[in-house]
């Protein structure tokens, strides 16, 4: 295995991968995309969070797959989200973020119908600080593994194959991924407090704070990384409606809850043996 670090975590892909693209790659997306990079088209779109912009194809093309993925999760996955994640406190990069300061009042989440994409030409109908974490980091987990060859890349844990590959899972149990994308949402890693109140960085649109959820982490396994990073968000923005969610689409999923508990959906639970599920 070799590795980097980028977009604020681990980045680890198979031996005999070209790591050099990869990293580039990577690299390049965190540039164009960071909220903590002054200079990224991201900051620079945001600083006017309201009407026409002009933006790059790749900056275009990352808007219409967030827009794709509101439209698939209910607008739960939205990228109209940016201004909430800086109210809540999370307005720098996760390691220098303090951990405690004044309470946090929560920002509206603008709908997702303000947004409008024609080509490169931007609209936002109302004012709307866009954050595109939701699939920047899964689709380029899926463009290094086209990019590099056949193997397997990793981006803090969620990870897309061409290749059978052991993963871990929360909690310590591994299983077999065969081929396609897993990617795990967790309320456990980037958590920070403000007035003494935990929060996370995954914002329940209908609030604008932190969601409640009974789910420390939801692991999906689907056809790419990005569908897999999307339907792990959403599942667990759904809370105890999460599983049935999925099974209603037929995708696996792992949850595990606040005390470690572990609940599967049946399509999880028909793909992998219970003993490695628990």
């Amino acid at each position: 295995m070799t590795g980097f670090r980028s977009m604020g975590c681990s980045v680890v892909l198979a031996d005999g991968m070209d790591a050099e693209a990869v990293r580039r790659l990577f690299d390049e997306r965190d540039r164009r995309f960071s909220r903590f990079q002054p200079s990224s088209e991201l900051n620079r779109v945001n600083a006017v969070p309201l009407g026409v912009t002009v933006v790059s194809e790749e900056f275009a093309s990352m808007v219409s797959l967030a827009l794709d993925a509101a439209r698939a999760t209910d607008g739960r996955v939205t990228p109209a989200v940016g201004a909430s994640l800086v109210a809540a406190g999370y307005d720098r990069d996760f390691a220098a973020l303090p951990l405690d300061g004044p309470a946090a009042r929560p920002a509206a989440v603008p709908s997702v119908d303000a947004i409008a994409l024609h080509g490169r030409v931007l609209l936002r109908s109302a004012p709307v600080v866009l954050d595109l974490n939701g699939v920047v980091k899964g689709r380029t987990v899926d463009d290094a593994l086209a990019l590099a060859g056949d193997g397997w890349v990793s981006a803090g844990g969620d990870i897309a194959t061409s290749v059978p590959v052991v993963v871990g899972l929360p909690g310590g149990a591994t299983i077999l991924l065969e081929h396609g994308g897993l990617a795990t949402s967790s309320t456990g890693v980037r958590a920070w407090s403000r007035g003494g109140v935990r929060h996370h960085h995954l914002i329940d649109p209908r609030t604008g704070r932190p969601a409640e959820t009974p789910w420390r982490d939801v692991t999906v396994a689907a056809g790419t990384c990005l569908e897999a990073d999307v339907l792990a968000k959403a599942a667990l923005l759904l809370g105890d409606g999460g599983p049935a969610w999925l099974d209603r689409r037929g995708l696996p999923g792992r949850f595990v809850a606040g005390d470690g508990s572990v609940t599967v959906s049946a399509a999880w639970d028909a793909a992998v043996p219970e003993r490695a599920a628990a």
